[in-house]
C-alpha cells in the first residue's frame, strides 16, 4: 500500500510540472510563500529516485515503479530479522500457493504456514521436550524424520519448510514437484501438534490432485 501511495503521489508530481504556466495550479504553487507540492510531495522518496530527465513515457515509467519496487523488496528481506519476511520469495510474484491445484484443507496448511498462523503461540508440544516452535519441530519425535529428508535440501540459514515452499515451480501449468506430498504431510503433523484438542483426519494421499493432474498432462 505503501508503494501504491509513493506512486499516486510521484505520478501528480509529475503531472503538475507538466502543465502550463497559465493553469491555476501552476499561478498557486509560484505565488504562494509555501508551496505544498514542492515542500511535501517532491520530497516522496519514489519520487526523488527518478532518473534525470524523467521516464518519458508511461511504459518506461511503469518499468521504472517495478524496478525501484523490487530492490525495495529485496533490501527489506535481506536486512530484516522478522522471520516471516525473510521466508517470503525474493521475487514480486504471486506465491503459487494460492494457485496450485490442492484441496480446501492442504491449501489451508500453506497458507496459515506462510502467515505464521502454524505453530502459532509457543506452548508446550504434546511430545513433552520443548515448545511449539519452528526450531523444535526439527527434532521432534512425533514428526516423522524422513519427512524432512524428502523436502528439497536448503541452504544454510534457511528454514526447510520455507525453502520447500519458495521452490515451488511457478505458473498455472508447472508439474508438481516429487516432494510435494511430503510437505503437505509434515505441515499435517505441525497442525496436530499445534492444536492436540481437535480431531483432524490424515488424507490417505496427499497432494493426489497436483500428481493427478500432472499426470494427465505428460500423457
Amino acid at each position: 500500500m505503501r508503494h501504491r501511495i509513493d506512486v499516486l503521489i510521484t505520478r501528480y508530481c509529475l503531472r503538475a510540472r507538466s502543465l502550463p504556466s497559465s493553469c491555476l495550479l501552476s499561478l498557486l504553487s509560484t505565488t504562494l510563500p509555501v508551496s505544498r507540492i514542492k515542500v511535501h510531495l517532491e520530497k516522496n522518496p519514489l519520487f526523488m529516485a527518478l532518473p534525470s530527465p524523467a521516464p518519458s513515457s508511461d511504459t518506461r515509467l511503469k518499468t521504472f515503479f517495478r524496478q525501484y519496487r523490487e530492490r525495495q523488496v529485496t533490501s527489506l528481506v535481506t536486512s530484516t530479522t522478522q522471520v516471516l519476511l525473510r521466508a517470503c520469495r525474493p521475487a514480486l510474484v504471486v506465491d503459487p500457493i494460492l494457485y496450485v491445484p490442492a484441496t480446501r484443507a492442504e491449501r489451508s496448511l500453506l497458507v496459515r504456514w506462510r502467515l505464521g498462523w502454524l505453530p502459532g503461540k509457543p506452548e508446550d508440544c504434546p511430545c513433552g521436550r520443548d515448545r511449539r516452535s519452528r526450531r523444535h519441530f526439527l527434532e521432534c519425535d512425533l514428526i516423522p524424520s524422513f519427512l524432512w529428508s524428502d523436502l528439497p535440501r536448503c541452504p544454510p540459514g534457511s528454514y526447510p519448510i520455507d525453502f520447500a515452499l519458495s521452490s515451488l515451480p511457478l505458473g498455472r501449468s508447472a508439474c508438481c514437484p516429487p516432494w510435494w506430498s511430503s510437505l503437505l504431510l509434515m505441515l499435517w503433523y505441525i497442525q496436530r501438534l499445534c492444536r492436540p484438542d481437535r480431531y483432524y483426519p490424515i488424507d490417505s494421499s496427499p497432494g493426489a490432485l497436483w500428481y493427478s493432474r500432472s499426470a494427465r498432462r505428460s500423457d
